[in-house]
């Protein structure tokens, strides 16, 4: 079973006071690459309230969630998944399930990551959940992969890059632009001043340069 938990006011640094959630950890696709190792969500705070949405002890379920999003101010920016990713079934997104949190997502301004396997069905998933105005981006580990998935889906693309690949504004060999996070360079930009990780029809990449307590096995995974 999934489990959610939504905070209406967000104290992250990063995203600033937004809606936030997190997903029960059995929403992560085991192919993701930091799966075992690496995941930030596995350390410090972070880890604590996983775990306790993980194992139920807080949270609600997939209805309740959709039901509190559909009662958000018109406008409201929020980020699904501090934590966690697409509810599945053995890797194939739960197409029904996305949908119903799109559908709820109308009039609002919600975006959230995915590691999952791109198959034709879950990429059918990811583009009618854009079509509806929730913005899922596909989460890679190299911007010239980002760069390529961008122009053979037109979907959104972020990319983790090396820790010490913090310049502003650059571009791949292609020539596609990459920006990096706004808040991970400037300590007054939030998720909540930002916003361009929700801008579906974009056209350029978003960078993360690695961080954190898992800051070396991040490098080392995307080639730093």
């Amino acid at each position: 079973m999934i489990t959610v938990s939504l905070t209406k006011v967000s104290s992250n640094a990063k995203t600033g006071p937004i809606p936030t959630t997190v997903t029960s950890r059995n929403s992560c696709p085991t192919t993701c690459p930091f799966y075992d190792k690496g995941c930030y969500a596995k350390y410090g705070p972070a880890k604590i309230h996983w775990d306790h949405v993980t194992n139920g002890t807080r949270g609600s379920d997939w209805d309740a969630l959709c039901q509190t999003i559909s009662k958000l101010s018109r406008g409201q920016l929020w980020r699904h998944n501090v934590a966690g990713d697409l509810p599945h079934n053995n890797g194939q997104i739960d197409q029904p399930m996305l949908a119903k949190l799109a559908d709820a997502n109308k009039g609002r301004k919600g975006w959230t990551y995915s590691h999952h396997k791109l198959t034709p069905e879950n990429l059918t998933a990811l583009a009618d959940a854009k079509a509806k105005g929730f913005t899922v981006n596909l989460s890679t580990e190299s911007v010239s992969y980002a760069d390529a998935l961008m122009s053979q889906h037109n979907l959104p693309a972020v990319a983790v890059v090396p820790s010490d690949q913090t310049e502003r504004i650059y571009h791949t060999e292609s020539g596609r632009k990459v920006v990096t996070c706004p808040a991970t360079i400037f300590e007054d930009i939030t998720c909540a001043t930002c916003g361009i990780c929700q801008q579906a029809d974009r056209d350029f990449i978003v960078a993360f340069p690695a961080h954190g307590t898992a800051k070396k096995t991040v490098n080392q995974i995307v080639g730093g």
